[in-house]
């Protein structure tokens, strides 16, 4: 059993027991449990929409995240990731009503999934990446699981991306 140096055990450390990644969000982004959405139903914001979207901080995000950044209008929520070269996108489980993905075929690389945040949800979004494998063959590689959820007895969703 090969034994690490105490700094480079200490480093390795804090890399597993520290806080998830944060840096989908800048530190101005508003976080969902301090302005949740209403409790209006509304329909998909227009690209216009969008485009003024605030730029929120997820409840939870990992390093996975990282090239990530979540936005909402109303009680809409759009995770938008660039670079990440998306091979498909698809609701593992929970309310697939009103959930939309988008995979970028230019320079970008990248896709986004959009979908309501309302009391009562819950869903997990699965996207996934393409790679070869040591045969040279085609390999789907799971890259971003994102989970939303909003109990009744909540103040606010709770958004995961790992």
């Amino acid at each position: 059993m090969r034994v690490l140096p105490l700094p480079l055990f200490a480093l390795a450390a804090a890399l597993f027991v520290s806080s998830p990644v944060t840096a989908q969000a800048p530190a101005d982004a508003v976080t969902l449990d301090v302005d949740p959405p209403g409790n209006e139903k509304t329909k998909s914001p227009s690209f216009d929409e969008w485009s003024k979207a605030t730029k929120v901080r997820l409840t939870r995000a990992g390093p996975a995240a990282a090239p990530c950044a979540a936005y909402r209008v109303r009680e809409w929520l759009k995770i938008r990731c660039l670079g990440t070269k998306p091979h498909a996108m698809v609701v593992l489980g929970g309310d697939a009503a009103e959930v939309s993905f988008w995979i970028d075929k230019d320079e970008r690389r990248g896709g986004e999934v959009q979908f309501p945040m309302r009391k009562g949800d819950r869903r997990v979004i699965q996207i996934w990446t393409g790679g070869l494998d040591k045969a040279g063959l085609f390999k789907a590689i799971p890259s971003l699981v994102i989970q939303e959820h909003w109990l009744e007895d909540r103040a606010a969703p709770t958004v995961t991306a790992m």
